[in-house]
C-alpha cells in the first residue's frame, strides 16, 4: 500500500468543483487554492485587528485599491493561518511604499519579485523557518505568507504573466519567497535593527530580488578568503546591479558569519570589504552593454566610471542577513536595481 494512502479521501462534489473553479479563475496561480469562506476571511481580519474595512493603498500596475478584505481573501486562498496575517499586511504595506517601485518590478522583463525577510519574536511564534531549507518547501508559514503576497500582486495589482507581468522567465520565488533571519545565530544586530527599528520588535523587510546565487566556500577560514569568494560571485556583468547599481542582499550562513565574527569584524566592516571586492572590470561588458552601463551609472559617476566598477554605489547598499543551516554557503540576491528595500513593523508583533 502507498505510504500516502492515508491522505486519500473523498470530498463533496461541490467542494471539488469549487477548488477546480478557483484554479482557473481570478485567483489562479497554477497551484490549488483553499476556497475562501466568509467565516475564514473574518477570522483572518480579526487576527490582525482589522475588522473595519480599510484601504492599504493602490497596487500597481492596475492601480486598484488594495483593501484589507481583499488581502484576507488572498491569505485564506493561499492556506495562510490567521496568526500570520499581520506579517502579510506589513509586507503589503512595504511593497506599496514608492521606494520599492512595485510598478517596475511587477511589469519588468527581469526575474525580480518581492522577497520577504522577517525579524523579531513573531517569527518564532509563527514557526517561520530561518535554518536549514528556509527558502525551500516544508514550512507552512514561510510558504503561505509569501504566496499571499504573490496572489495580491497578481490579482489586485494585476500582474498576470504575459499580459502585464512581462518577466522573460520568472522563477520559483515568484510563487513564494519568505524566510526569517536566524537571530540566535547572529553575531551582529538583526537586519531590522540595522535599518533603524527597535530591537525586540517584529518587522518585515521586503526586497525586490532576483533568484539567489549560491557561494560554495568550504575552504576559506579567513575573512580575506571569504570576502574574495563572495565578492567575486557578486561581480558578474549580467546583473542589473553591475550595470545599474542599487541594493543587493547577502545572506550568510551561520558558519560564514562566524568566520567574520571570530576575526572581530562588524557588519559594517563586512559591507565595506565586500564593496571593495565586488567590482566588475569594464572589459567584461560588451561594447554595446557599456552604452547602457554608462547611462545608468552616470548619476553616480558622470563620465568617469571607475574600473573595476562597484556592483553597488556604497557599502550600505549591501544588506547583510544571517540564515540557513549547517554548511559553508552564502547566498547572494541581486535585485531589480531601481528599487529599495522597505522595512515595516508588524502590528501586534
Amino acid at each position: 500500500m502507498s505510504l500516502f494512502a492515508c491522505l486519500v479521501g473523498d470530498l463533496p462534489a461541490s467542494a471539488e468543483a469549487r477548488i477546480e473553479r478557483l484554479m482557473t479563475g481570478m485567483l489562479a496561480d497554477g497551484l490549488p487554492l483553499v476556497p475562501p469562506s466568509e467565516a475564514a476571511v473574518a477570522r483572518m481580519l480579526a487576527a490582525a485587528g482589522r475588522t473595519a474595512p480599510a484601504v492599504l493603498g493602490e497596487m500597481a500596475p492596475l492601480l486598484q485599491e488594495l483593501r484589507t478584505e481583499d488581502a484576507a481573501i488572498c491569505a485564506v486562498a493561499a492556506g495562510c493561518e490567521p496568526a500570520c496575517f499581520p506579517v502579510v499586511l506589513a509586507a503589503l504595506e512595504a511593497v506599496l511604499d514608492p521606494a520599492f517601485n512595485l510598478l517596475a518590478i511587477q511589469a519588468t522583463t527581469e526575474l525580480a519579485s518581492p522577497l520577504i525577510l522577517v525579524n523579531g519574536p513573531i517569527a518564532q511564534r509563527l514557526g517561520l523557518q530561518s535554518g536549514s531549507g528556509c527558502l525551500g518547501p516544508g514550512f507552512r508559514a514561510n510558504a503561505t505568507i509569501g504566496r499571499t503576497l504573490r496572489l495580491a500582486c497578481m490579482h489586485i495589482g494585476g500582474a498576470l504573466p504575459g499580459e502585464t507581468d512581462m518577466a522573460t522567465f520568472g522563477h520559483g520565488g515568484k510563487f513564494s519567497a519568505c524566510f526569517a533571519e536566524a537571530e540566535a545565530e547572529m553575531p551582529w544586530e538583526p537586519l531590522h535593527v540595522a535599518r533603524g527599528l527597535p530591537a525586540g520588535q517584529s518587522a518585515v523587510t521586503v526586497i525586490g530580488a532576483d533568484p539567489p546565487v549560491n557561494v560554495n566556500d568550504f575552504g576559506s577560514t579567513s575573512p580575506a578568503g571569504l570576502v574574495q569568494m563572495i565578492g567575486e560571485t557578486m561581480a558578474y556583468p549580467g546583473s542589473n546591479n553591475a550595470q545599474g547599481g542599487g541594493e543587493v542582499l547577502v545572506v550568510l550562513s551561520p558558519a560564514h558569519a562566524g568566520v567574520f565574527a571570530r576575526a572581530g569584524m562588524s557588519k559594517r566592516d563586512v559591507q565595506a570589504a565586500l564593496y571593495q571586492r565586488a567590482r566588475v572590470p569594464l572589459a567584461r561588458f560588451s561594447d554595446e552593454v557599456m552604452l547602457r552601463v554608462r547611462h545608468k551609472r552616470a548619476p553616480q559617476y558622470g563620465d568617469d566610471l571607475p574600473d573595476p566598477l562597484p556592483v553597488v554605489d556604497a557599502p550600505d547598499n549591501i544588506l547583510i542577513a544571517v540564515a540557513g543551516g549547517p554548511g559553508a554557503h552564502t547566498i547572494f540576491f541581486p535585485t531589480y536595481g531601481e528599487t529599495r528595500a522597505v522595512t515595516r513593523l508588524v502590528g501586534g508583533g
